[in-house]
């Protein structure tokens, strides 16, 4: 059982993260800097396409620069993976405005639970079309069969549903 909820929980762990408005960043935090159109056509010279932000960790932040670890280039292969960083400082008048990478919880438990809903659903559809474990279904309770899953009469009457002859 715990191997088949592995990857509900790391879909979980991986999160959903937005990028926020910030006035103060502070060391280490992910960051995306949106430079101002000078500061961008400048750093944009003799490149395919136009630099507008530079996405990094702090690594020092004073009064008059902002200097970010970035991420220039990434290969993987079978045996390694290798990433090549360098270190951009960008001038405080040519930032537009800071933005910091924040979890966003709501984002991340709204996907879980979609995610979990369709695994559930697929589940119990195999189960109502291979036929489960061959054991008989309880005639106690009336349910209605939709090939994808079973939704019990009690739970369409807790959304308002209501049966009459």
């Amino acid at each position: 059982m715990h191997c088949r909820c592995l990857p509900l929980v790391l879909l979980a762990a991986a999160g959903c993260y937005t990028f926020q408005p910030a006035s103060d960043v502070r060391y280490g935090a992910d960051v995306r800097a949106q430079l101002n159109v000078e500061a961008a056509v400048r750093r944009s010279q003799s490149l395919n396409e136009p630099i507008r932000h530079v996405d990094g960790r702090v690594i020092e932040r004073t009064p008059e620069s902002l200097s970010l670890d970035v991420l220039i280039a990434r290969s993987s292969s079978v045996f390694q993976d290798v990433m090549i960083r360098d270190t951009v400082t960008l001038m405080t008048s040519e930032i537009e405005t800071i933005f910091e990478r924040r979890l966003s919880v709501w984002r991340t438990a709204l996907v879980t639970v979609a995610v979990a809903g369709g695994a559930v659903a697929v589940v119990a559809g195999v189960s109502t079309i291979v036929g489960g474990n061959e054991e008989e279904p309880d005639p106690g309770t009336p349910a209605l069969v939709v090939p994808i899953f079973s939704v019990g009469l009690q739970a369409l009457r807790v959304f308002g549903f209501t049966l009459r002859k």
